[in-house]
């Protein structure tokens, strides 16, 4: 790729013009920073917000950008968009039509999300899509020849149907995919279509991206995809693949972006800007919500020119370092790479305190969890590990992921579960009930992990409910069981209270010693 002199330079970054598509679903404030940052030359920006979200963006959009701004920002229809299923693509045409529709002409089309932000000047990016000569930037690669699913299905994600949602219905996605892999179907896809997996985020030319939108109103296409799964890493990859010749398309995303193992996003943080300095890519996702002060340096970074560079790849040689450093306890991290203790699942990279009440199957809770719940910067729910369902009792606060009548997404990773539930309210110290005994092992890793404050209610030794035969046996067992983990917290020297219940009542006394202890509990968590 050829160098260019300071006036060519300055002529393609003039003469180039660029159409972004924004996929946000929230965070509005963070969306209409990305929006303003890219809007700096007569570019144009198309934004799709997820119908799931009430807030409407046009009228933010009013009091959030100046009268220029406004002229070069459209909004698509919207799609209420789910996680591994067709509406994200959906989305993304919308936000093809919307830009087909504007009758403009642009020399490419960026695909970004809501918490990407770019890394280097726009002049460079420019510089750079113009010297490639229309050449393609998307992951087309070929899932016979190469691997680029990191776990999980493969070729069943378009060989087989997937008229489920895995996060909606996990039981009903597994039964489906089994019964489909003994019965041996194995599709085909449609116009001798031959399959590419890629990153869901590309640049492509704007003829290319039009081809690919008059493409997908075929019924058959649309048909075909709609039972893929993930469709978005298969559906724009397969149809560039299939319209351009080889040599124009670059097998690799504009974008930074890196996943573990286990299919987490590395997310990034304000103390991300060297690593994020060293990537020769021009966007990066994803930006912590709260990380407002990388968002200030990279503005910083941009406004500077730079020479545009050779080719976008990953320069990971430093991430070795970042990953012993996180795992050795930087608080509120999502941990990039192994996991150390599969038994503790995400609970091993947690720094934020989070609280358990431990009791028997009978003590009554509303009073304390009445008293809990009023004090403020306090979430105390109800009996999460519940058999049948996920008992919030917390109406408004439920995890958006799980469901509470979709136990078994809980019950696939129950330690991550929590991780998600403690990090889901940002500003609030989260506890739940753990009536024992539970038939699962939840209440070893609460007594281990060092996060995990335990407030243990005892039924009075001596008392037990009358029964023909005396001695009540299941309710005996009940009791040696929570003292046998109030025994194994003492045994290890953590700290916790530990409360009696009388007939099932816990004492007035005995609410307050709780409220207090919780209402001594801190969030040390960095952004």
């Amino acid at each position: 790729m050829r160098r260019f002199g300071a006036d060519e330079h300055r002529t393609v970054v003039l003469s180039m013009k660029l159409a972004y598509i924004i996929l946000a679903h929230d965070d509005a404030d963070n969306l209409f920073r990305l929006i303003q940052r890219l809007l700096t030359d007569d570019d144009g920006v198309v934004g799709h917000w997820d119908k799931k979200n009430p807030l409407d963006l046009t009228v933010a959009a009013a009091a959030r950008l100046d009268e220029r701004q406004r002229q070069r920002v459209r909004f698509a229809r919207r799609v209420a968009v789910e996680w591994g299923g067709w509406s994200m693509v959906a989305a993304t045409l919308a936000a093809l039509e919307e830009l087909e529709n504007s009758v403009e002409t642009f020399d490419y089309v960026i695909l970004l999300s809501g918490a990407d932000y770019p890394i280097k000047p726009l002049a460079t990016l420019k510089a750079f899509l113009g010297a490639g000569a229309g050449r393609e930037y998307i992951e087309c690669v070929d899932p016979e020849r190469e691997a680029w699913v990191v776990d999980g299905l493969v070729q069943e994600r378009y060989q087989h149907y997937h008229w489920f949602n895995w996060r909606k219905h996990p039981k009903l996605f597994s039964f489906a995919v089994s019964i489909q892999k003994r019965l041996g179907i194995k599709r085909r896809l449609p116009e001798r279509l031959q399959p590419r997996f890629g990153s869901q985020w590309w640049a492509l030319t704007w003829p290319t991206a039009q081809q690919i939108l008059q493409r997908s109103r075929r019924r058959a296409i649309r048909a075909f995809f709609k039972t893929t799964w993930v469709p978005d890493e298969l559906f724009f990859p397969t149809l560039a693949a299939a319209l351009t010749p080889p040599e124009r398309i670059v097998s690799s995303s504009l974008t930074f972006y890196h996943f573990s193992q286990q299919g987490r996003p590395l997310v990034l943080y304000n103390d991300h800007f060297e690593f994020l300095c060293q990537q020769e890519q021009f966007f990066a996702r994803k930006l912590s919500p709260q990380a407002s002060a990388l968002r200030d340096r990279l503005d910083g970074l941009i406004a500077i020119p730079q020479a545009p560079p050779y080719r976008p790849a990953k320069q990971l040689h430093s991430y070795e370092m970042f990953i012993a450093v996180q795992w050795r306890g930087l608080p509120g991290r999502r941990i990039i790479g192994r996991q150390q203790d599969a038994w503790y699942g995400d609970l091993e990279w947690n720094k934020r305190p989070y609280f358990v009440i431990v009791c028997d199957q009978h003590t009554r809770l509303e009073p304390l969890r009445e008293s809990l719940n009023a004090l403020e910067g306090i979430l105390c729910y109800g009996e999460l590990f519940r058999g049948n369902r996920i008992d919030y009792a917390l109406p408004g606060f439920e995890h958006p992921f799980y469901p509470n009548d979709k136990p078994a997404l809980r019950d696939m990773k129950r330690p991550n579960f929590v991780a998600d539930l403690v990090h889901s309210q940002p500003q609030q110290v989260i506890g739940f009930v753990l009536r024992l005994p539970c038939g699962h092992e939840m209440e070893k890793i609460v007594v281990f992990d060092p996060q995990a404050t335990l407030i243990f209610i005892l039924p009075e030794t001596t008392y037990y409910p009358a029964t023909g035969s005396g001695l009540d046996w299941q309710n005996a067992f009940a009791n040696m069981v929570l003292l046998d983990n109030l025994s194994e917290v003492r045994r290890t020297g953590k700290r916790c209270l530990y409360l009696s219940a009388h007939q099932h009542l816990i004492p007035a006394e005995s609410i307050v010693q709780a409220t207090a202890t919780i209402s001594s509990l801190k969030i040390g968590f960095t952004c």
